[in-house]
């Protein structure tokens, strides 16, 4: 069978209830679940297009990270809107490109939009379950607890930056275990200009998210570009909007981009705490270039 078994193209699978209105406020451009490749991993990406509101507080069985990019590359840091999501009983004001993390069982919601001057990217990711479930919940946790939940910018705590070509990417944010204690491993950039290098053949003790998402809310399934990915032996190109699963074990990469004519959001992340790979050079777990192959 074909490893593009990995990957979703689709937008369908989101939850029974978005509990956001206006309805026409969220826009989806693609979700990942456990029907594609038995994914332990659920995805929902959507574009953010006015002023919504969002109803009561729930929890899950698994933790979370939500993902909000602004969309002007020009001004990655700048969300273009001030969102307010509550986890427990911390209010988080967002108004930067930001990565949030909510543990298992944590009662969160209650996100509006205080003001949208731009359509704003945002995904869910629940790291350790396949499948979307939600349970209604009350806030019970002391305030303060979760109020720093919110990681913004690319910065490691151990300063490591993975090399990249000149111009390729700019760096949007990075979470860990070390970043933030018991959050899973994500990191996004902006793929600016065309790749023809690529990290080498490896793979994680973790199962791994990887995404691709366009810049023109009107065509959300579009990439606008060509981007071609390496996992199992197989060459899998695609220009629409996509999120793959491969699970731990699984060797992948070179990630190519052979055409960009628009910037594109990348991201990967993991179930686990920290980034780590193995390549299939030497089978050692290494923390080597993301991007670039290491030469």
């Amino acid at each position: 069978m074909s490893n593009s078994k990995y990957f979703s193209f689709d937008h369908l699978c989101k939850p029974p209830d978005m509990r956001i209105s206006p309805a026409d406020a969220v826009r989806p451009i693609t979700c990942l679940d456990g029907s594609i490749a038995n994914s332990g991993m659920f995805f929902q990406g959507s574009w953010l297009m006015g002023p919504f509101k969002e109803e009561g507080m729930v929890s899950h069985d698994s933790d979370e990270l939500m993902l909000f990019f602004g969309s002007d590359p020009a001004n990655h840091e700048d969300l273009g809107a001030e969102i307010e999501l509550w986890i427990e009983n911390d209010k988080l004001l967002l108004t930067d490109t930001c990565v949030v993390f909510i543990p298992k069982g944590a009662a969160h919601g209650r996100m509006k939009s205080v003001n949208v001057r731009k359509p704003v990217i945002h995904c869910k990711c629940l790291m350790n379950s396949g499948y979307y479930a939600e349970t209604p919940a009350k806030a019970t946790a002391s305030a303060g607890t979760y109020a720093g939940n919110k990681i913004e910018k690319y910065a490691p705590v151990d300063g490591f930056l993975p090399p990249a070509p000149e111009g390729f990417l700019t760096r949007l944010v990075w979470i860990d275990g070390l970043k933030l204690q018991g959050a899973p491993y994500l990191e996004a950039v902006w793929f600016l200009t065309p790749n023809e290098t690529g990290p080498a053949v490896h793979a994680h003790e973790f199962d791994e998210i990887i995404g691709f998402l366009g810049n023109d809310p009107e065509n959300p399934d579009e990439l606008d570009g060509e981007v071609t990915l390496f996992v199992d032996g197989e060459t899998i190109p695609f220009t629409k909007s996509c999120v793959a699963y491969i699970p731990r074990g699984v060797m992948h990469s070179p990630l190519l981009v052979p055409r960009l004519d628009s910037p594109i959001i990348h991201f990967s992340g993991g179930n686990g705490g920290d980034y780590a790979r193995r390549d299939i050079e030497n089978k050692d777990m290494s923390r080597s270039g993301m991007y670039t192959s290491d030469r």
